[in-house]
């Protein structure tokens, strides 16, 4: 059997462009993360917020890591996210899990909606 925590649209403020002038400005990126599980993870039987991990405290810790940084490129800051999440939260839990990371950015561009940048185990 095969579960998925799937966590969508999460919205961060980075420092992210090309130029100095594009990173002097906060653009808002979404992130999607997916968290593979070979087993039934063990919150499923427990029902307890202290088996698995908290949503709204990833999302402060993910914001938090790119305050202090600034990005030229989307696969950089996708990198540097999934990292984060590989030492944060895989690297503590009891159970095997994978992760899938997604990086979209809406560039100001008339003839692009978005471009987007993917990692996985």
């Amino acid at each position: 059997m095969h579960c998925q925590l799937l966590l969508e649209d999460i919205r961060l403020d980075v420092k992210l462009g090309h130029s100095e002038e594009e990173r002097s400005a906060l653009q808002r990126v979404l992130v999607q993360v997916t968290f593979g599980f070979e087993t039934i993870p063990l919150v499923c039987s427990t029902d307890n917020l202290h088996d698995t991990l908290c949503y709204a405290t990833l999302v402060d810790e993910l914001q938090t890591f790119c305050d202090d940084r600034s990005f030229k490129l989307i696969e950089a800051l996708g990198y540097q996210l999934y990292q984060f999440i590989q030492e944060k939260v895989v690297a503590t839990r009891p159970e095997k899990m994978t992760v899938a990371l997604r990086v979209i950015k809406n560039p100001p561009l008339s003839t692009l909606e978005q471009a987007s940048f993917s990692i996985c185990d």
